[in-house]
């Protein structure tokens, strides 16, 4: 049986949802033991004990496993009914053992498709593949998420590095952890998460923050709330560059992300929305001190809908702890990509040249510059792409869906701004 037809069948069964934490446990059965008969049968025993043998190698995806079986209760109260369903599913499983990493990772994936998926929205592929290669061309052993979503951004990161790579996810989302643990057990052994607030939480060697080669994280999704507080009061010192504004995170994760990375040779790669470019205040000011330390090395400008349901054009932004060059490079990407119905994708043509013009590092009419940071300061260290690229006459002229985002967007700004302005008379005023 081939790993499509066996995800057909666990995809067609009605309970499939309900079934999910069983199934997950059905192809963990029995990973590092011989093959055996498929049993005699299946019911909740046979799942415990399962879950006990996992929890002998990993204690935390056992506990995980077991909090889930707990919560996808049967309606019917016994896995009576699914007899059959899962001895065809094992005996899949049981002709052919390769199955079962794959399997569980397209498992993993339609889960996280479902729009009740109750963890972070996970990253494109297209996404992921232009993360990876920028961090390829760095180098590097050790990784670090702090923002882990689901794990498959750091697990691509580590699988495509050396073989002595390790990796580090942090997620407050129960969801994302059990996925990450999944991918771990399965295929990285070397890829732990925890679940934590990174930002109330780092992670510490000792007294001192951990350091890693490489720092990603996608904040686009998951980085709004912030409370200043936890700014004033940081015992690493991690917001030298300045306390941002209640409610807007991804400047506040960073430089979560800028403290974490090694100071000899570290890098960070942010996914942001790209109204986090040219905020104006704390925003600005914590901009302005990042740049003016040389540490920002390039700025990717991302098409919009490359997530379902949300219309925002996105970023990607490289950091260096220890950059030779005094310029930043913008590349613009935003047009790369194909459009079906509300989602646009990242072309493999595009991620390529992304890439290509990231490696190379010279300017290319229309796509690619260079910026010295006192090009950056006349510009009052605003980053959104239309200070630096032109559009094209003969594109977007009737776009009405490309004006509505366009107008959204704005209309984003203005309320930041007028928060920004509320803020500082309350200042004022006391």
């Amino acid at each position: 049986m081939s790993k499509i037809n066996l995800l057909a069948l666990l995809t067609a069964n009605p309970a499939y949802k309900q079934l999910a934490t069983h199934l997950f446990l059905l192809i963990l059965w029995h990973r590092d033991s011989p093959k055996e008969e498929v049993p005699e049968s299946f019911d909740d025993r046979f799942f415990d004990r399962v879950a006990w043998q996992v929890g002998e190698t990993s204690q935390l995806l056992g506990d995980a496993l077991r909090k889930k079986l707990g919560i996808y209760t049967l309606e019917t109260g016994s896995l009576a009914a699914h007899h059959e369903y899962f001895r065809t599913i094992a005996r899949g499983l049981a002709e052919e053992d390769s199955l079962r990493p794959m399997l569980l990772e397209m498992l993993l994936q339609t889960l996280e498709a479902d729009g009740s998926y109750e963890g972070t929205r996970p990253c494109p592929e297209e996404l992921i593949q232009v993360i990876a290669g920028i961090s390829q061309q760095a180098g590097g052993r050790s990784y670090y998420d702090p923002l882990s979503a689901n794990g498959r951004l750091l697990a691509e990161l580590v699988s495509t590095s050396s073989p002595s790579a390790c990796g580090l996810g942090q997620s407050s989302a129960d969801e994302d952890i059990l996925h990450g643990l999944l991918r771990a057990f399965f295929k990285h052994d070397s890829l732990t998460f925890e679940k934590a607030d990174a930002l109330k939480s780092p992670p510490v060697d000792g007294v001192s923050l951990q350091a890693f080669d490489s720092v990603v994280s996608d904040l686009s999704g998951g980085a709004e709330a912030w409370d200043p507080e936890l700014g004033v009061r940081d015992p690493f010192g991690r917001f030298r560059y300045g306390v941002a504004s209640k409610g807007k995170g991804e400047w506040p994760f960073i430089q979560h992300m800028l403290a974490c990375m090694r100071p000899d040779h570290g890098l960070a790669i942010a996914v942001v929305d790209q109204a986090a470019l040219l905020r104006a205040g704390k925003d600005a000011e914590i901009r302005r001190g990042i740049i003016q330390a040389n540490l920002l090395d390039a700025v990717i400008y991302l098409p919009p809908k490359l997530y379902r349901s949300d219309v925002r054009p996105l970023a990607i932004l490289v950091f260096k702890s220890s950059r030779q060059s005094l310029s930043v490079l913008l590349v613009d990407g935003s047009k790369l990509y194909t459009s079906e119905k509300s989602l646009n994708t990242l072309t493999q043509a595009g991620i390529r040249q992304i890439q290509e013009q990231y490696s190379r590092r010279e300017p290319v009419d229309g796509t690619a510059v260079l910026l010295s940071i006192a090009e950056l300061e006349s510009n009052g260290f605003a980053l959104n792409l239309g200070r630096y690229f032109s559009a094209r006459a003969d594109e977007g002229l009737h776009d009405l869906d490309a004006l509505s985002r366009e107008h959204e967007h704005i209309k984003r700004e203005l309320w930041d701004v007028g928060a920004q302005i509320d803020e500082l008379l309350g200042r004022l005023a006391g």
